[in-house]
């Protein structure tokens, strides 16, 4: 019984994702996850108290995990970060889903549409923002210690200009529907990569 409860949230989760990556939060609608999931209206009202608490925990738990996937785990395992995040980039279409090739960052999405409205949504997606700095802010503490990058930069700074370079690629990658966005984006990373080279 445990395990069925547990998998019709999950099954819910699943699906409100689908949903927002698609919709946004405000377009989702409960009746249409229920729909898609083949669920009764009773069983979302059993795991969750609001569509808001079931947005949530869209951040919470297939937002991060797709994150941890794609961005933390690999910036983790690096050895020299100024060497394989322009790799990492060439990659990624490979490392994503149809949903992120055709929607862009769910992260990034949810940031420009929520943030403004909702405090709990905006510190859920500061947090997840936050893990993704650190771990490549560590990454290049990392390499400072190595002698592959400068002993002057700074760490956090960095860090912070090269996500946001990254999500701002992403979502004019989706506006413009082409590889130019990806391709320029990837040349002048590793550009300014080169650049904090011990």
């Amino acid at each position: 019984m445990v395990r069925n409860a547990l998998e019709t949230r999950a099954k819910l989760v699943r699906t409100a994702y689908e949903q927002m990556h698609v919709h946004g939060f405000q377009g989702m609608r409960v009746d249409q996850v229920l729909k898609q999931a083949n669920l009764q209206k009773g069983a979302f009202y059993h795991h969750f108290s609001s569509k808001t608490e079931l947005g949530y925990a869209v951040v919470e738990e297939e937002i991060r995990a797709l994150l941890e996937t794609v961005w933390f785990s690999r910036i983790a395992a690096m050895d020299n970060p100024l060497k394989e995040i322009p790799s990492m980039l060439e990659t990624l279409s490979e490392r994503t889903t149809p949903l992120m090739r055709e929607h862009g960052c769910p992260l990034n999405n949810l940031a420009q549409e929520m943030s403004n409205l909702d405090k709990g949504f905006r510190q859920r997606i500061a947090a997840s923002f936050d893990r993704w700095i650190n771990v490549l802010a560590e990454k290049i503490d990392e390499a400072k210690s190595k002698k592959y990058v400068r002993s002057d930069v700074e760490s956090l700074l960095v860090s912070r200009f090269i996500i946001a370079a990254i999500e701002g690629c992403i979502s004019i990658s989706k506006v413009e529907k082409t590889e130019k966005q990806s391709a320029a984006c990837i040349s002048q990373i590793s550009i300014y990569l080169r650049g904090l080279q011990a």
